[in-house]
C-alpha cells in the first residue's frame, strides 16, 4: 500500500469509529434515560395507588365500636396540610379500635436531594376499664407499642412541593398550608400529587408527575361533628 492509501484508510477508521462511538453513546443514552423514566413512573403509580388505598380507610372512630377513646379527635382526620395527613383509619382493626395513621413526605436519608412518602401506623393501646388510646414508646413509658412504619414510594422531588390538597362537600379549596381545627371536618376529597425523580442528577430526564383525586367515603360522618 502506498502512504496515500494508508492516510486514506486511517481517515475512514477514525470517521467510523466516531460515528459508531457516538451512536453507541446515544443509544445508551437513551437506554438510561427511558429507564429512569419508568422508575419514576413506577414509583409515583405505587405511592398513588398506596395512598389513595389508605386514605379511603378515614374513619370517626365512634363508627367503628362503642369502646371509649381516650383523647381522641371528634373529626377523621387530626391533622391536615400540604406534605401530612394524620387520620383515623379503618386499618388492621382486630376489633379494639382503628389505627392512627400518617402519611408524610420526608427527605430520603439514604439519597441526598430526594424524597420518602413514607407511612406511619400506631394501633390502639387497650386502656384498664375498657377503651383503649394511642402512644408510643417512644412517648410514653408505660407504653409497649412501637409505630408500624413503611415506605410506599422512593425518589420524590426533594424540596417538595404540595403533595396533599383539600377540597370540602361542595368540591372548593380549602386553602392553607396547614388546617386549622375548624377546617377538618370539612373535608370531603383530597388530591394527591407524587411528583417523582429517582435519579436527582439527571436533568435531561424530565420529573413525572402522578394527580389522583381520592373520595373519602367516610367523610360524611364529619357533618356529625359540624364546629359550632
Amino acid at each position: 500500500m502506498s502512504v496515500v492509501e494508508m492516510l486514506v484508510a486511517c481517515g475512514l477508521f477514525v470517521v467510523l469509529t466516531t460515528m459508531i462511538s457516538a451512536i453507541a453513546i446515544l443509544s445508551l443514552r437513551t437506554a438510561t434515560g427511558m429507564e429512569a423514566r419508568l422508575d419514576n413512573s413506577i414509583q409515583g403509580n405505587a405511592g398513588m395507588a398506596a395512598a389513595g388505598k389508605i386514605l379511603r380507610t378515614a374513619v370517626l372512630p365512634d363508627q367503628l365500636d362503642n369502646q371509649a377513646c381516650t383523647n381522641c379527635a371528634d373529626t377523621a382526620i387530626v391533622q391536615a396540610s400540604t406534605t401530612l395527613i394524620t387520620f383515623y383509619a379503618n386499618l388492621d382493626n382486630t376489633g379494639q379500635g382503628p389505627s392512627l395513621v400518617t402519611l408524610e413526605v420526608l427527605q430520603d436519608p439514604h439519597t441526598p436531594g430526594s424524597g420518602i412518602l413514607r407511612q406511619t401506623r400506631i394501633p390502639p393501646t387497650p386502656v384498664a376499664g375498657g377503651g383503649y388510646r394511642f402512644c408510643t414508646r417512644a412517648t410514653d413509658a408505660t407504653c409497649t407499642v412501637d409505630p408500624d412504619v413503611r415506605t410506599l414510594a422512593r425518589g420524590l422531588v426533594w424540596p417538595t412541593a404540595a403533595v396533599f390538597g383539600y377540597y370540602d362537600f361542595d368540591g372548593a379549596l380549602i386553602t392553607g398550608t396547614t388546617l386549622t381545627t375548624d377546617n377538618l371536618p370539612r373535608i370531603s376529597s383530597i388530591d394527591v400529587v407524587v411528583r417523582t425523580r429517582t435519579q436527582p442528577g439527571r436533568t435531561d430526564v424530565p420529573t413525572v408527575t402522578t394527580v389522583q383525586r381520592v373520595r373519602l367515603p367516610n367523610a360524611d360522618i364529619n357533618l356529625l361533628v359540624q364546629p359550632t
